[in-house]
């Protein structure tokens, strides 16, 4: 119907009190009233038909098309046109066509959550190339504390700016960040201050734990504000300094040069941050858009927030906006103690295997990351094709299995590669009793993802107390050696995957 049709046949039409007012309706005048009549119509209006909830629908397409209660005594035989309406919506059975399916919300490109695995994983070949730094007695004990201060604080700033984004407010998430960044930057360094204090260790190991701190938090700006390209170039110096030094065997001639490569990157870091925050938060433009990013991130996904009130948008953070931060800053906490605490504590074995698993695990944070959105990704579409709760539940829980085990085998995989790098170069010789003790950061890997993907459908207070007592069943079965911390860890990943097929199995969880 063109539009310079309709409003001349919405003046035709009419109410229950008037006659037909222009013309008469587009249908055949012969013949008498009966039941023809009303099944030609209902084979005109088959459409509109099959998808009416209420007789009131065809009544008001009849109308539309001219149709009054003149036209439905004259034609039909019927009283008025509501009584037609009524009829055909009897004779009709109900065929309601299927919505057009809406966009998808986690479309993302495949590139972005590889270089994130990238970014979080190549930076861990700097520590081989700086075992000269990191010589001594307490070095250990200080990058424990570095890890604990910098991934709780780089947890919180990248909830913090994730929240910002999902106001669709750019600008203020660039503010913020740009003033998170200086904030964390010197509650690192008063951490570090007190731990040298504290602990015996050299003033060399103490540069580069700062370094490392420098590093977690410029990169974490720059990933909320979707820089990855300058975190790429910042982590460059760092990690082809240390690569070239270690090919060539670590010669003594290139071990100054090689540490001035590696204190470049957290220099970069830190610079490159700052100025791209600053820039965006002057115009806003370079982060405009950003917030649909949020909706895709773990962080950002956990807790979007209201749209604040003119009062608010002037106001940096909120008090209430501190306290939603605090659940993302004990995850942190937690989950660099349950990766750190076989270390620290000086487990049989953990030492070499850590070493060699550090490596697969930061990568595979890019591979969750695709994982996570493949998961959503299918859940939605559960959400718009199952018409049953319990058969949407089940799914969902199948799907739930075969992301997890995605994950941990894209993990053991990274892990098999790595090993055999580490053979090869020389820099490390894995053989069977190390097996254990990589199968349990492997089950902390595992948990961390089920975290992660519970964070995203807003549940993170019992991810993070789940956390907080494998952390503390680990210290105090630490005379258990590898079996304790085997059992805790696998003890919890089943248990965050079995809350979060209780949880995520309702509808109500992928309603939004």
């Amino acid at each position: 119907m063109s539009a310079a049709i309709m409003p001349a046949r919405m003046r035709a039409s009419t109410n229950r009190r008037g006659g037909l007012a222009v013309g008469a309706p587009a249908r055949p005048a012969g013949g008498g009233a009966g039941p023809r009549d009303v099944e030609g119509l209902c084979r005109q209006f088959a459409a509109v038909c099959e998808s009416a909830v209420d007789p009131l629908e065809i009544c008001s397409a009849l109308e539309f098309e001219g149709w009054s209660d003149k036209a439905a005594r004259d034609h039909c035989g019927l009283p008025d046109v509501f009584t037609l309406a009524e009829q055909m919506y009897l004779r009709v059975p109900r065929r309601p066509a299927e919505p057009d399916e809406p966009p998808d919300p986690w479309q993302v490109a495949t590139v972005r959550p590889a270089l994130h695995g990238l970014l979080y994983g190549l930076p861990t070949v700097c520590f081989p190339a700086a075992a000269g730094l990191l010589a001594g007695p307490g070095v250990v004990g200080l990058l424990v504390v570095v890890s604990l201060v910098s991934w709780a604080i780089s947890q919180s700033l990248a909830y913090l700016g994730y929240l910002r984004l999902g106001q669709a407010d750019p600008a203020l998430a660039a503010r913020l960040l740009r003033a998170g960044l200086g904030t964390g930057l010197a509650g690192v360094l008063l951490a570090l201050a007190v731990a040298g204090l504290v602990l015996p260790v050299r003033v060399p190991a103490v540069f580069f734990a700062a370094g490392l701190g420098a590093y977690m938090l410029g990169a974490t700006v720059l990933i909320v504000l979707g820089a990855e390209r300058l975190l790429l170039a910042a982590a460059s110096p760092g990690v082809l300094g240390a690569s070239a030094f270690l090919l060539l065997g670590r010669p003594a001639e290139l071990t100054e040069p090689a540490w001035a490569a590696l204190a470049a990157t957290p220099l970069l870091a830190l610079a490159l941050a700052a100025a791209r925050a600053t820039r965006a938060a002057g115009g806003g433009s370079p982060g405009h858009g950003r917030h649909a990013r949020a909706r895709s991130s773990p962080a950002g996904r956990a807790e979007t927030g209201q749209p604040r009130t003119g009062r608010e948008r002037g106001r940096l953070i909120a008090g209430a906006e501190l306290r939603g931060a605090l659940p993302s800053a004990g995850f942190g906490l937690v989950a660099a103690g349950l990766f750190a605490f076989p270390v620290a504590a000086g487990l049989p074995g953990h030492a070499s295997a850590g070493v060699l698993v550090s490596l697969p695990l930061a990568m595979s944070m890019g591979a969750a990351e695709w994982i996570l959105i493949w998961f959503r990704r299918r859940t939605q579409r559960l959400l718009r094709g199952t018409g049953e709760l319990r058969a949407f539940a089940a799914r969902v829980r199948l799907t739930l299995l075969a992301a997890l085990l995605l994950y941990l085998a894209v993990t053991a995989a990274l892990t098999a590669v790595a090993a055999a790098a580490a053979t090869g170069a020389q820099l490390a010789h894995p053989g069977l009793a190390v097996l254990p003790q990589v199968a349990a950061y492997l089950a902390v890997g595992g948990a961390m993802f089920t975290a992660l993907l519970l964070q995203a459908f807003g549940s993170r207070v019992v991810p993070l107390a789940c956390c907080a007592v494998a952390l503390a069943a680990e210290a105090v079965c630490r005379s258990g050696g590898v079996t304790a911390q085997l059992v805790t860890c696998t003890g919890l990943l089943i248990g965050l995957a079995g809350y979060a097929a209780l949880v995520l199995g309702s509808a109500m969880r992928h309603a939004c």
